[in-house]
């Protein structure tokens, strides 16, 4: 199997179907977080710590979570809260910057103002690149409802296809068709 990033270099995905492709994929991705959510949950209920379970796909293992503890967020606030009640001796006074000389405008301008030297306690962030969004995309049921999309869905994971020829019949439920491959096996989608 080539990966995406192969055949976009070769010229061999045009650009609806890099965004088919791409529609493809968060529905996976949706359905695959959706799975993982539940699975974590039941197996975090059924199993005893230190116990791990090895498959021929992997190993699960449970993690014992944290308490909770306190962390300041903000310590400004918290000085203030301190202060107002009768905790003075937690606090001291230290220079902080005025509303107005924290936003990015007046940020950018001294710089400017000082040669392009960035000023101590800042940072540039918040860039990001260009990019895409998706939007209306089939919820997985859908996707495994379409011929055309399980085989595209088989292909973005690698999963050898039977030929378009052997489906035979739809399973009964009227959503998942079934391929017989030439060793006569059913092949399902439900079994992956």
């Amino acid at each position: 199997m080539n990966n995406i990033q192969e055949l976009i270099a070769d010229g061999e995905i045009t650009p609806i179907e890099a965004a088919q492709q791409l529609a493809l994929v968060t529905s996976m991705l949706r359905q695959l977080k959706d799975s993982e959510s539940v699975l974590r949950g039941y197996l975090t209920d059924h199993l005893d710590p230190k116990e791990h379970l090895t498959t021929a796909l992997g190993v699960v293992s449970y993690k014992r979570g944290g308490e909770a503890k306190w962390r300041v967020k903000d310590p400004v606030a918290f000085g203030q809260w301190l202060a107002r009640n009768g905790e003075e001796s937690s606090v001291e006074e230290v220079l902080y910057p005025v509303e107005f000389i924290t936003k990015p405008d007046a940020i950018e301008k001294l710089v400017r103002d000082h040669g392009g030297e960035q000023p101590d306690g800042v940072e540039l962030s918040g860039g990001r690149a260009d990019s895409v969004a998706t939007s209306k995309v089939k919820a997985w049921s859908e996707v495994m409802a379409d011929l055309t999309a399980q085989r595209q869905a088989g292909a973005l994971l690698g999963i050898e296809q039977p030929p378009v020829g052997d489906i035979v019949e739809a399973d009964g439920m009227g959503d998942m068709p079934v391929v017989e491959d030439n060793e006569g096996e059913d092949f399902s989608w439900d079994k992956i």
